[in-house]
């Protein structure tokens, strides 16, 4: 069940941040790339999934990841949901109504 619901978090980010899915799991290091990534691992863990989970869905799909990596990336997410209003009102519209 956690895996479908990481898919659908993986789908809507990409959607709101205008890049194909595929990238997400690229290591590519364009910024909105990797802020969509970092939203991606945000959202998981609020969900809750444990990290060992985000670690081993983003590995099934290619992309290799270590646990410092994944809470570097939340915690960067945390300090711009503190800051930037319009980015909060985005990761609520994003994590409307995902499967509970």
């Amino acid at each position: 069940m956690k895996k479908e619901i990481f898919k659908e978090y993986a789908d809507r980010i990409s959607s709101a941040f205008g890049i194909e899915q595929q990238m997400l799991f690229t290591k590519t290091k364009k910024k909105e790339v990797v802020d969509a990534r970092f939203l991606l691992y945000y959202m998981c863990k609020e969900r809750p999934m444990k990290l060992i989970y985000i670690q081993d869905y983003m590995g099934s799909i290619g992309y290799d990841i270590k646990h410092p990596t994944i809470l570097y990336g939340i915690s960067q997410v945390t300090k711009k949901m503190q800051t930037d209003s319009d980015y909060r009102k985005v990761v609520k519209t994003i994590s409307k109504n995902v499967n509970p």
